[in-house]
């Protein structure tokens, strides 16, 4: 009995510093984005950028992170978790140091292209090393945990980076994570059993590599590029032809080649192409609630910075319960309820938002858009999550939370860019007496069209499902799969962990 009561103590012990683990590695990739944003503006005085070259800072992390994510969760399955997540942090943790000692630019940039990298391999493989623990429960906790990390380093990004900015200077933005970004590093061995390379998740398949990065880059540069320029312009449509160019020839490499980066029977997976297709109307409801309602705060009600960072604290606050809820609904409900739900609410916080106006108080607009875009955004988020991986083969685990996260970062870069070009539309043609009451009215159309995608998504998510065909069907990926050496090592042991001695139910 004793042994037992230590067994189960040891096992608690460990979930919690995994968890930790996971949680401090995606922390640091929503929170670096937003603490360097922040920055900008000293780091250009520093380095006397123009435009165009401070636009490069974000660039430069946003192509290698939004290209080679797929890649990074290939090699995850390929090579196994465990190095990949270090091979991940140490690149980050290098990007970081150089970024933050770089005494030119062109070695800021390449710290922050190498920060890209290493996030691109560290976010699925963290995703996927959730999805293969054995318990639905323990994975349901997880991915909890990690939504509650993504909303806290959204809502103190922008906070801290100011604080840290102001007080010790843009260097330590970069300087200061990395201890933590260290630390996790130095725990990954410990913490995650070793897994030998699978021949099953077979080779890397460089001409596939190569052509999805390219595409995925290019289309990424073609979104961010619409920011400063015409969206119809020449160089913005050429670059997207140029993707699209890329992506054709990479569908029709992936339908000749043996070995495949992205099997296609990885689409029949229903849970999982409802979560890809659908997640994205999440991601707008994030980014109109963080990005345009930040803005929307300061530039149309006349918050500071401060007083806009402090007014969205609420949001990140119910953020912690409803991962708590998001975990508990799962439990009981088929998660297609759940997320279509989710994006109704969030769908309803953005209405509300849009009611606001110049001399609207705090408390009857947005302190409650806050709460309901908060509850909604991190229940989807959650139930999103859990779908993209629960039914998909041991194998393909990360290369399918490469797509998923490779989908989400494209909705998000589109969200940004999308609602953005919107509200300025909206403003500049809106005629208005003050700039105030011009940028009111393209903020709220903004969040309108926020609103009805969320609304969109939660429909779409109760019309594609999550089962049809059998039961047989549904898992057909996975139950051919021989466990990988992540999923055996979290299996519970009768002797060790009496009372739990069969998987759960999905």
């Amino acid at each position: 009995m004793t042994g037992s009561r230590t067994a189960d103590r040891m096992r608690r012990h460990h979930a919690l510093l995994l968890t930790a683990l996971l949680t401090t590695t995606n922390f640091l990739v929503v929170f670096d984005g937003l603490v360097v944003t922040v920055a900008l503006p000293a780091v250009q005085r520093s380095f006397d950028l123009g435009q165009a070259g401070t636009q490069w800072v974000m660039t430069a992390y946003t192509l290698p992170l939004g290209g080679m994510l797929l890649l990074g969760g290939r090699c995850s399955d390929r090579y196994g978790r465990r190095p990949v997540l270090i091979a991940g942090l140490g690149l980050f943790i290098t990007g970081l140091l150089l970024a933050g000692l770089a005494p030119a630019p062109w070695l800021l940039l390449t710290g922050r292209a190498l920060q890209g990298a290493g996030a691109a391999l560290a976010v699925p493989t963290s995703f996927a090393i959730i999805s293969a623990q054995w318990s639905s429960a323990e994975r349901n906790r997880l991915f909890a945990a990690v939504a509650v990390a993504g909303g806290l380093g959204a809502a103190g990004g922008a906070i801290i980076g100011g604080v840290v900015t102001q007080g010790l200077g843009w260097r330590y933005v970069f300087l200061l994570s990395v201890p933590v970004a260290l630390l996790a590093a130095l725990a990954a061995p410990r913490l995650l059993e070793p897994q030998p390379p699978s021949a099953k998740a077979g080779g890397l398949d460089v001409p596939g590599v190569a052509l999805s990065m390219t595409g995925l880059m290019l289309l990424v540069f073609a979104i961010t590029s619409t920011e400063g320029a015409d969206p119809v312009a020449a160089e913005t449509l050429g670059l997207l032809a140029l993707s699209v160019a890329a992506f054709a020839g990479f569908f029709l490499h992936e339908r000749r080649t043996s070995t495949p980066l992205l099997r296609p029977g990885i689409f029949r997976v229903p849970s999982f192409r409802t979560a890809v297709l659908t997640m994205p109307a999440n991601e707008f409801a994030y980014q109109g609630s963080v990005f345009i309602g930040l803005l929307f705060l300061q530039q149309a009600l006349g918050y500071s910075p401060l007083t806009a960072g402090l007014a969205f604290s609420p949001l990140g606050l119910v953020v912690l319960i409803g991962s708590s809820v998001a975990n508990r609904l799962l439990r009981r409900y088929r998660w297609t309820a759940i997320a279509a739900g989710a994006q109704f609410v969030s769908a309803a916080g953005l209405g509300l938002l849009a009611l606001a106006g110049p001399g609207s108080a705090y408390l009857p607009h947005i302190l409650p858009s806050m709460l309901l875009l908060g509850l909604g955004t991190v229940v989807g988020a959650v139930s999103f999550n859990v779908a993209a991986g629960k039914d998909i083969s041991a194998q393909d685990k990360g290369v399918g939370y490469g797509v998923f996260e490779t989908a989400k970062y494209v909705a998000g870069v589109f969200a940004i860019a999308g609602l953005g070009s919107v509200a300025a539309a909206r403003a500049n043609s809106a005629g208005a007496e003050s700039q105030a009451s011009a940028a009111t009215s393209g903020y709220q159309l903004a969040f309108l069209v926020a609103a009805g995608i969320a609304m969109l998504g939660g429909i779409l998510v109760a019309l594609l499902g999550d089962s049809p065909g059998s039961p047989k069907n549904r898992h057909c990926s996975s139950s051919t799969a021989e466990p990988t050496a992540d999923e055996s090592s979290h299996r519970p042991v009768p002797a060790s962990a009496p009372g739990i001695t069969e998987r759960e139910e999905e």
